[in-house]
Formats: structure tokens, sequence, C-alpha cells
């Protein structure tokens, strides 16, 4: 009889503690699942609040980008709603000798984007001296950023100001010995909206297809 009851005893023991052993585990996986999920919506919500911090507005307009490739030389992006001038036009509108080889325009003819490659010989080391001359020759213009950099293997040569009326954005580099440089203005009165976008579009400057494509997915 002692016997029997202390096996029953053992069996309720070993019964509790499976059931404890059973409780803890779907309490361990409920935990688990819910940890889970919370770090899931962290994650969505970061990647929605870096999607939100890299999209580029102008007066609350999100600006979107086309790229192209200019000359089978280099690929710039430039956004959708700029237009591409025709040879016609750019003779007509522009009517120098040295004016741009590709213009890019805005709806409201207020902002563009230049392309010019001229016959002027130049090196990669060269870029830093022709940016100084650049500076040194600058009368009544603000300056506000300079510098030369490495981007994709090639050097760039930076320069931005403003006059009392334009916003000037630019880079300089060579291909074939030859500067290349690429331009964005817009009205001075409303820089600060367009020059994410100027930015975006110096940036954007690279010479084969996978670095273009790896940028214009970041």
């Amino acid at each position: 009889m002692v016997f029997n009851m202390k096996r029953k005893e053992i069996i309720l023991g070993v019964i509790g503690i499976v059931v404890i052993v059973v409780v803890a585990f779907f309490l361990a996986n409920i935990i688990h699942d819910n940890h889970v999920k919370s770090l899931s919506e962290e994650e969505n919500n970061k990647q929605e609040e870096e999607k939100k911090e890299d999209k580029i507005e102008v007066e609350g307009v999100e600006i979107n980008f086309k790229t192209y490739r200019v000359d089978s030389s280099f690929f710039l992006n430039v956004p959708d709603t700029f237009t591409m001038l025709d040879e016609a036009t750019l003779k007509s509108k522009y009517n120098y000798n040295n004016r741009p080889e590709l213009v890019f325009m805005s709806n409201d003819d207020l902002e563009h984007i230049f392309v010019s490659t001229t016959n002027e010989d130049m090196t990669d080391d060269g870029l830093e001296a022709y940016l100084n001359n650049r500076i040194a020759g600058l009368t009544n213009i603000t300056l506000l950023d300079s510098g030369v950099y490495k981007e994709h293997d090639k050097t760039f040569a930076k320069l931005v100001t403003t006059d009392a009326n334009t916003y000037y954005n630019l880079r300089f580099f060579t291909l074939d010995n030859k500067l290349v440089t690429v331009e964005f203005n817009t009205p001075v009165n409303v820089y600060e909206e367009w020059e994410d976008v100027a930015n975006e579009v110096m940036d954007s400057i690279c010479f084969n297809e996978d670095d273009i494509k790896k940028y214009s997915n970041h």
C-alpha cells in the first residue's frame, strides 16, 4: 500500500515536471516569437525611416532621377522632369562658340545642367592647379565649397559658388586627357531647395554600368 502511494507520488511528480516543462516550452516560444516580431517591426520601421531620409524633395515634391549615358563615356542621374535640349534648340538658345554639348532644363527653364568637353589638355594631376586658378580668378563671387577628391578611380575637382543671381555647383574631371565640366545652376534665391538635387546629380557621375546601378540603388 505504501509502495503504491509512493509510486503515485512519483508519477504525479513526473507529470508535474512534464507539465512545467511543456508550459515553459510554450512560453519560451511565445516570448521568442514576440521578440522576433518586435525585431522585424523595428527593422521595417528603420528601413522606412531610411527611405524617407533618402528622399529628395523640392517644395514638398519628391524628385525622381533618370540615368543618362553621356557620349558612351560616363553616366549621370538627372531629374526625370528635366528636358534634354535637342541640337537646334541648343544652337538657338546658346548662340556662342563654346556652348555646352549637352543641356538639361527644368520645366520652368530656371534650373539647368550643362555638360561641356573642351579641347583643353588636362590630366588628373593638373586638376588641383586648374581649380585653384579658377578660384583665384573669382570676383564678386561667394565660394561655398571646393576641393579635389577621388571616386571610381578618377580625380574630381569640386567648385560650388553663388553670385548675386545664381547658384553654381560644378565638377571637373578628365576624359582622354581633355577637361570635362558638369554644372548645375539655379537662381540663388531658391538654391537651398535645389542643393540636394545638385549634389545628387554630381555624386552620380561614374564611368561603368555596375557603378551607376550600385549608386542608383543606394
